[in-house]
């Protein structure tokens, strides 16, 4: 789909120690309570039941933790297809869903993250979205634009030169392009 006027670009958040923490998490209270079920169950003395609803507990319990697991595994994807900006999460390469869409020419700022972070904290900034790997990575830029629903927003978001180039091309007045872009 790359052509002069659109790109995809692809970057899968970086999974860290509250993504491991949060995995546990998901697993214990899935799986907790079939425990303390079968733990009741067998206390009672009704040991012949247990056998009819342990499989079911835990095929239960197998899912509901599948379903949620797959929400820690996000991959941003940033679109730009004639004029508009698109930035959506792919959950578990399974689903997908369209967290952002805007007219790049309608944005106030597209500027690099690192020299602009105070951008950030303005008082006409009423929300910023963190649509990013990690907020280490060089190449970050933030686009402040007005949304229906929330208002003048800051997202925060991965980048490439040609994702910059083209947004430079539907808004050159507001966009900074930086000159040292990870290869």
């Amino acid at each position: 789909m790359d052509s002069p006027n659109s790109i995809e670009f692809t970057m899968k958040k970086k999974e860290d120690a509250r993504t491991w923490l949060q995995r546990v998490f998901i697993f214990c209270a899935c799986f907790l309570p079939a425990f303390i079920i079968m733990s009741i169950v067998v206390g009672v003395g009704a040991g012949a039941f247990l056998v009819v609803i342990t499989p079911t507990l835990l095929i239960l319990c197998s899912f509901i933790c599948w379903y949620c697991m797959r929400f820690t595994r996000i991959e941003y994807e940033y679109t730009i297809h004639s004029g508009d900006f698109t930035v959506a999460a792919i959950y578990n390469n399974l689903s997908r869903k369209d967290l952002i869409v805007a007219k790049i020419k309608d944005m106030h700022k597209i500027v690099p993250y690192f020299t602009n972070e105070r951008l950030l904290g303005a008082p006409e900034v009423s929300q910023v979205l963190y649509y990013c790997s990690d907020l280490e990575h060089p190449d970050l830029y933030i686009a402040v634009l007005n949304d229906d629903k929330k208002g003048r927003v800051a997202v925060v978001f991965n980048t490439s030169r040609k994702l910059v180039q083209i947004m430079k091309f539907y808004n050159a007045l507001n966009t900074i392009v930086k000159n040292d872009f990870e290869a």
